[in-house]
């Protein structure tokens, strides 16, 4: 159940003390949708916009797969797993943390229908900026524009990566192409095996006798949670 803390605007136009802007505004500065934004512009908009906190328990749900939203969340604090369901079970997409955003394609989008589960790690706070309030920020703010624009580019990069993941027809060839499209000098660190296979949507099991037979093939070298590819690898 969401426990709002408080309306950021109240009747008098102010937030509940100037303190709060002024921590919040510092944060967002160093979030995707306010860079380059001055911390004192930050605090004014604040001041004057209809934003809201809200606190979730772990184990409770940001948002539901079907829920139809109309907001941009940004993580203030804790984390949470985005999954989604698929023809081979539940799916991870991404772990939400400190100062990420969630919800951003639902702007502009008439009945926008949430189609993945966000479910909270820990206890976690979040801000809500409901669609008018964000369209008003995007149109006075060019800044705020190009950086939205920019961060939904790397979302559907991100997504396609994805996709062209499950294109592959062997094991060895999803995880190669997922390897790849998340390797920084052909070397991928693993936050999580676990994670890693349901992004694939493969039991641990086959999962680790893949990366086995990898290895022999020599393609790729583990240590612990890092895999470096032993090559360049088309997908």
């Amino acid at each position: 159940m969401i426990a709002y803390l408080y309306h950021m605007k109240r009747n008098t136009g102010n937030m509940s003390t100037i303190s709060d802007a002024q921590r919040y505004a510092r944060q967002l500065s160093g979030t995707v949708l306010f860079r380059g934004i001055p911390e004192d512009v930050i605090r004014d908009w604040l001041n004057h916009a209809q934003v809201s906190i809200a606190e979730y328990n772990a184990g409770e749900y940001l948002l539901r797969k079907g829920d139809t939203i109309d907001h941009i969340g940004i993580m203030l604090r804790g984390s949470a797993d985005v999954k989604r369901e698929s023809s081979d079970g539940l799916m991870h997409m991404s772990t939400l943390k400190r100062n990420d955003l969630f919800g951003a394609a639902s702007i502009c989008c008439e009945h926008a229908s949430y189609v993945t589960d966000i479910r909270c790690k820990e206890r976690t706070r979040v801000l809500i900026i409901p669609e008018e309030e964000m369209l008003s920020l995007l149109s006075e703010y060019r800044t705020v524009l190009v950086n939205y624009l920019s961060y939904l580019n790397v979302r559907i990069r991100f997504l396609n990566k994805r996709l062209d993941a499950f294109s592959k027809n062997s094991v060895a060839a999803r995880i190669m192409t997922f390897l790849a499209a998340e390797a920084k000098n052909r070397v991928c660190s693993i936050k999580s095996f676990t994670e890693l296979s349901e992004s694939l949507c493969i039991s641990r099991a086959t999962l680790y006798r893949a990366l086995d037979a990898l290895e022999k093939e020599h393609k790729i070298r583990r240590n612990g949670k890092e895999i470096e590819l032993m090559e360049e690898y088309e997908s």
